[in-house]
């Protein structure tokens, strides 16, 4: 059954390559278009391209896919009386719907970093690329994300069968929203509620702490990390488990 999750990350990973090839080669043909580009760099006591802040940076790939990859297991919805059918626990069908998902979260950062070093090395700056900047420290977080992004796609799409694409599209539509409205003047109560909405929102956790309005908004380390891998384990959990129970229509 994971051939069929298998060709779904193929197509998503396909379509990322394709519209990510073509914008960093826009980028290149904008820069080559008045002949080789002639960029100088120092290197000094701070280095401009530090090798693990890319290499961390590329996480945003992941991040960015994690709900596309998370709506596989609802896409059996028209298919579950064949999925029980397989000599399988529906646990174990569900965790291997999840690994596909993660293995093609890790082939799209290491395709994002590849190409953003081929991309170096055609402007003629791979010489400046140094080992490290103490970025390290952002890559729990940044998976974090990815994690709890999947994570409540996958438990919002058992809540709703057969929405796995409209959720995975809404919330990014939450995403980008609920941030704006947590500065909106809004009746204290009302406020309130928009703040507790954006401890949901997967973004939140790759910001800093204390908004212009005093909200609560955790940083990188600490709570804020445990919360988004907590929230993140608890909702594929959770969706797994609400998926195995879905009994089949007659």
């Amino acid at each position: 059954m994971e051939y069929v999750a298998i060709l779904r990350a193929r197509r998503i990973l396909t379509w990322y390559a394709v519209i990510f090839g073509l914008l960093v080669a826009l980028g290149l043909a904008l820069a080559f278009k008045d002949g080789p580009p002639r960029i100088q760099m120092s290197h000094d006591a701070n280095p401009m391209i530090p090798l693990d802040a890319l290499i961390v940076g590329s996480l945003f790939a992941p991040v960015m896919l994690a709900a596309f990859f998370a709506v596989g297991l609802d896409a059996e919805h028209k298919t579950i009386a064949i999925a029980w059918t397989r000599p399988l626990a529906r646990l174990w069908i569900a965790a291997r719907y999840a690994a596909v998902a993660f293995l093609g979260m890790l082939a799209a950062w290491i395709f994002t970093v590849v190409v953003a070093l081929l991309t170096l090395v055609v402007l003629g700056l791979a010489q400046y690329v140094t080992p490290s900047h103490g970025s390290w420290a952002e890559l729990p977080a940044l998976a974090g994300v990815a994690v709890m992004w999947y994570g409540l796609v996958v438990f919002v799409s058992a809540l709703l069968p057969g929405r796995g694409n409209a959720v995975a599209g809404g919330s990014w539509a939450y995403a980008l929203i609920v941030p704006g409205l947590t500065q909106m003047p809004f009746p204290p109560l009302l406020h309130q509620i928009t703040v507790a909405l954006n401890y949901l929102n997967p973004l939140t956790y790759l910001q800093g702490s204390g908004g212009p309005r005093g909200d609560i908004v955790f940083a990188h380390g600490g709570a804020g990390l445990a919360v988004a891998w907590g929230i993140g384990i608890a909702c594929i959990a959770a969706g797994a488990y609400i998926w195995s129970k879905r009994e089949v229509k007659a």
